[in-house]
């Protein structure tokens, strides 16, 4: 086991207990803020708390070590700038005018890291640990080292071609899908909430409560400028989907195509123009352009509505309806190239893989001996403060191979057993390429868990032809389950246990009961009642009690003046 007193408090390496750190430059006589955790405390008898790296208005995130596995980790902090105070012990309250901002908030942040804790997406930076301690939630997350994609470009020419971005930005684009898919919008992908890491692989940071990516907020919203789709901001009538992670991916991949970031999308709402130079739309395929214009669409109902149908525009050219372009070109196509087929996007997609290969490898390469030559390779245990560390020497996997006999149509492939496996985990493997899968709807199952496939059209082990339709049909989890004893607990160990048991936070409704032989601010009554049998879809509703202390000095005071 280190020894964590001679551990860095701002990096966390071993600095020999150096005052000022010579790996990072952190002076160990500073202190984090006042409404932070003081560098040294210790939370969950197993997290070292450093320097507060990042405070917005969801929470405050630390860099932390983990003594029982000796290594760097980022430790998230759920708490709402203006709605949360730190006491004199360190523990959080909450203030009085905001408890129902608070705790809507809380449920919501432990809620979402639990869900990214148990998915398997490639491109998410891992939460490891969520937990409940000093009347807060904490969320632990490996530290993974890379930089901003924005640093990323300005430091390699600034753009990159479709046949580069293409190999880095499909994972991505996939666990951006695979979070939706679970339930969480993003709402801030940008050029500084994608991280390269050393490994050449895309990261995705920053995941908050939805409340932090909405202007209307009663938070102190996060927005970052140029990625955020309209519906962010004060429109009536609008609100945030799906759609919206579209608009954010789109924005990403205009800046690592041309250059330049969107304009606002409040602004486009007055004057919706936007330029692409006659140089990048010679260079990127017609297909591209067209899923670009579509997903930048200003508003909702005229914008591609979901990561799926992007990703199908994007890499193979399926165009569900024809595209309304709102980006102009300052130099007119020359010529008409006739429409390809699906069969044939699917052949160029088999033939690129071998130049998304080579891609990659050079991609990494390059990070290796020019970008993290200083930055992070300089020392073994250099580290990066945005939410990434590692001392692995850099390994790049190859992407996908190429089939001498891809052509050959009468070819046939085997089936895998696709049950009890996530979506994203099915599609990202390469051998899959050779089928398309379509997800045919979600049902309850009590054999496969919530989120993975429990039935497939195609039989396993059946020998099936290239670009065969495989239908996967998506667990809901048990039908049905006994639901849990909520009577005595407050409201927020009641809405836990609920949440732990998998019914729906927006399925809970909170009534009030007075009864003043009982403990204020408990559960009184539940329905459905404790024991029913029921699915998770069920709305919910848990009765507190309103009676406070303070009723029983009013009455008194009352019977004494009368």
């Amino acid at each position: 086991m280190i020894n964590t007193e001679r551990l860095c408090l701002g990096c966390m390496n071993d600095n020999g207990g150096e005052r000022v750190c010579p790996i990072c430059g952190y002076d160990s006589s500073a202190q984090n803020p006042d409404s932070c955790l003081p560098v040294k405390f210790i939370i969950n008898d197993r997290y070292l708390i450093g320097k507060a790296v990042k405070i917005n208005g969801e929470g405050i995130t630390y860099i932390g070590w983990d003594s029982s596995t000796d290594s760097i980790v980022n430790i998230k902090e759920y708490y709402p700038k203006g709605f949360a105070h730190r006491n004199p012990d360190k523990t959080v309250s909450m203030e009085e005018s905001g408890k129902y901002t608070f705790n809507e908030g809380l449920m919501e942040f432990m809620e979402i890291n639990r869900r990214i804790m148990h998915s398997d997406l490639p491109s998410l930076i891992p939460v490891t640990d969520v937990f409940e301690e000093n009347g807060t939630v904490y969320a632990v997350s490996v530290s993974i080292a890379g930089i901003t994609l924005a640093d990323f470009l300005k430091r390699n020419g600034n753009t990159l071609k479709w046949e580069q971005a293409r190999a880095l930005f499909l994972p991505l684009i996939d666990t951006v899908k695979g979070m939706n898919d679970i339930g969480i919008v993003h709402g801030a992908l940008s050029e500084d909430t994608v991280i390269v890491g050393r490994d050449g692989k895309l990261r995705i940071a920053d995941y908050s409560i939805k409340k932090l990516r909405m202007l209307t907020s009663e938070l102190e919203t996060e927005l970052y400028s140029g990625f955020a789709a309209v519906e962010q901001y004060d429109i009536v009538g609008l609100h945030i989907d799906t759609y919206t992670d579209v608009y954010g991916l789109s924005a990403v991949l205009f800046r690592v195509f041309i250059g330049a970031v969107p304009p606002e999308a409040i602004q486009r709402l007055q004057n919706d123009v936007m330029t692409i130079p006659a140089k990048f739309a010679e260079e990127l395929p017609r297909h591209v352009l067209s899923a670009l214009a579509n997903g930048l669409q200003v508003l909702p109902g005229d914008r591609t509505k979901d990561i799926e149908t992007f990703k199908n525009e994007l890499v193979y050219g399926e165009i569900a309806e024809p595209a309304v372009k709102k980006v102009t070109e300052e130099k007119e196509e020359k010529s008409q190239k006739p429409q390809k087929t699906k069969s044939s996007s699917a052949k160029y997609a088999v033939i690129s893989s071998v130049c998304t290969a080579m891609v990659f490898i050079i991609i990494a390469a390059v990070l290796v001996f020019t970008v993290f030559k200083d930055d992070i390779f300089k020392k073994d245990t250099e580290s990066s403060q945005s939410e990434v560390t590692s001392v692995d020497a850099p390994v790049v996997d190859e992407i996908g191979t190429v089939d001498s006999d891809a052509a050959v149509s009468a070819k046939l492939y085997s089936v895998s057993d696709f049950t009890g496996k996530y979506y994203s985990e099915i599609v990202d493997n390469s051998e899959n390429e050779v089928f398309e899968f379509i997800i045919k709807g979600k049902e309850f199952s009590s054999k496969y868990p919530k989120g993975t496939v429990c039935a497939q059209s195609v039989a396993a082990g059946s020998e099936q032809p290239r670009d065969t339709k495989i239908e996967l049909t998506i667990s809901l989890g048990p039908n049905e389950i006994k639901i849990a004893n909520l009577k005595g607990l407050d409201e927020t160990n009641a809405k836990l246990e609920l949440l732990k048991q998998g019914f729906l936070y927006d399925n809970i409704e909170v009534l009030e009961k007075y009864d003043d032989e009982s403990e204020p601010g408990v559960v009184l009554e539940q329905t459905p009642k404790y024991g029913e049998t029921v699915n998770t879809d069920v709305a919910v509703k848990i009765y507190i009690n309103s009676y406070t202390s303070g009723d029983d000095d009013t009455a008194s005071g009352t019977s004494n003046i009368n």
